[in-house]
């Protein structure tokens, strides 16, 4: 959507979407980087909760079979080398401290990234097997669980168990068993660089989507603006013609050094006509901001035979004059009741015919029925309604037209509008008032061969 940034309210527009988009981006900003973090830690303590469980599967096997091995024969090197691989037994031949090991490649459960010392009851290193990290403390046994560092920073995670007689009543030796968590470190960095290059990506991604959903949502309030000014201009264009009329007449008044009884009269009723005009123009005005706030107030059982033959009785004399049949054909029997405003309601219907009647040549026909409809095409179900239809053999209306016929202030002939004294808010207010009650009002035209307007309303069950 293109918009021209020249004018005060296009920049001010451009400025709300600026900021509607900076909102949206440092909003989803926000709850990524949390996600993110969430999503990081979720990983890593997954993967800590794993490794602590093998660690403790592997420390177990391991204890086991030292258990069995001490308490028969004492005897450290009788265990497989499988489970003890690198196997180094204090005072046979190994230096202590023990030598760097290269690791076991015979395919054991933990190929080269486990270490296993064992400890006698004073803290002095009995064996060890497995890796050998550089550094890293060997006295410390409680608590069970620790995480410890070598001397180059690298991390380990450490579980020490007691191994104790067959009675359980004395201490023969303690294992502690390890693994290094390098492998986890470097996964838990490539996660780390992912979040972090993916944030930026994604945010620009996000701020170009914001921008366009900043545009989707100003869409409705830059149209209502655009409806506000053409409100604003309509209603001071209408307002500005009475009011010279009167400001006019004033002055050709105050210029005039004697005036006539005849003159003042004249003047007065030039007056009185331009006064009822913009009070009529200030209560249509009042009536539709009512009803675009609220409902119609004091809602009763009204009905509708009663409204329209008042309204063929009260536009009788205007048709007879203008040589066109005004013709209202509705059931006598039963009685159409909706729920609603009366004076509303006649409103509504009396704009309509007045209306047809207004753009009818001499010699035409506007026909009134009022009848019962079913329709079955809601999703609730069955819906009783009452459609009042105004059928008008005048000039019609060309399609264009027939979108904006319903917008305020627009007349299909501005200027037999004028004169007659229209202001071009009738078929508005019908509107409102129409779905104020819940229904609706559309048209069908040809150019040259009249036009039908149809107004649908939910009918009451109640009679009147």
């Amino acid at each position: 959507m293109a918009w021209d940034t020249a004018s005060t309210p296009n920049k001010l527009f451009r400025r709300s979407r600026w900021q509607l988009t900076a909102w949206y981006t440092g909003v989803m900003a926000l709850v990524l980087s949390v996600c993110g973090l969430a999503v990081y830690e979720a990983i890593a303590h997954a993967h800590r909760v794993t490794a602590d469980r093998e660690l403790k599967s592997v420390a177990e096997t391991i204890h086991d079979a030292l258990e069995k091995t001490l308490t028969t024969d004492g005897q450290i090197d009788a265990v497989s080398p499988n489970l003890l691989p690198n196997l180094c037994v204090a005072g046979e031949g190994c230096p202590v401290p023990f030598e760097l090991s290269r690791g076991h490649h015979g395919g054991t459960l933990y190929r080269g990234s486990y270490y296993i010392r064992v400890l006698d009851p004073a803290g002095e290193l009995m064996a060890t097997a497995g890796i050998y990290p550089a550094g890293l403390p060997t006295i410390d046994t409680e608590p069970a669980w620790q995480t410890l560092r070598d001397d180059e920073d690298n991390e380990y995670r450490q579980i020490a168990l007691p191994i104790k007689t067959l009675e359980g009543d004395a201490l023969l030796a303690t294992l502690l068993v390890g693994r290094s968590f390098g492998d986890f470190a470097h996964y838990l960095a490539t996660i780390r660089w992912i979040i972090l290059l993916s944030l930026p990506i994604t945010m620009g991604l996000i701020a170009i989507a914001s921008w366009w959903l900043a545009e989707l949502a100003l869409k409705p309030v830059r149209a209502s603006y655009q409806k506000i000014q053409q409100f604003t201009a309509d209603a001071a264009h209408e307002l500005r013609t009475p009011l010279t009329a009167v400001q006019a007449t004033a002055e050709s008044v105050m210029r005039l050094s004697t005036i006539s009884d005849a003159d003042a009269r004249e003047m007065l009723q030039v007056t009185t006509r331009q006064t009822q005009r913009l009070t009529t123009l200030v209560s249509d005005l009042l009536l539709l901001s009512r009803l675009d706030i609220q409902r119609p107030a004091k809602m009763s059982p009204c009905c509708l035979q009663d409204i329209l033959s008042d309204i063929e009785e009260e536009l009788a004399a205007l048709a007879l004059s203008s040589d066109i049949r005004l013709v209202l054909d509705q059931p006598l029997e039963p009685r159409i009741v909706v729920i609603g405003h009366e004076a509303h309601l006649y409103r509504l219907v009396l704009n309509i015919v007045s209306n047809a009647l207004q753009h009818t040549p001499a010699g035409g026909k506007v026909l009134v029925q009022l009848r019962h409809n079913v329709r079955n095409t809601f999703p609730e179900g069955e819906k009783r309604q009452v459609l009042i239809t105004v059928e008008d053999t005048g000039v019609g209306i060309t399609p264009e037209e027939q979108q904006r016929i319903f917008d305020r202030f627009y007349r299909v002939e501005k200027d037999r509008s004028r004169q007659s004294g229209g202001s071009g808010l009738g078929l508005s207010i019908s509107l409102a008032i129409a779905q104020a009650h819940g229904g609706s009002i559309w048209v069908h035209s040809q150019l040259g061969q009249g036009s039908l307007f149809t107004v649908s309303l939910p009918i009451s069950t109640r009679g009147a």
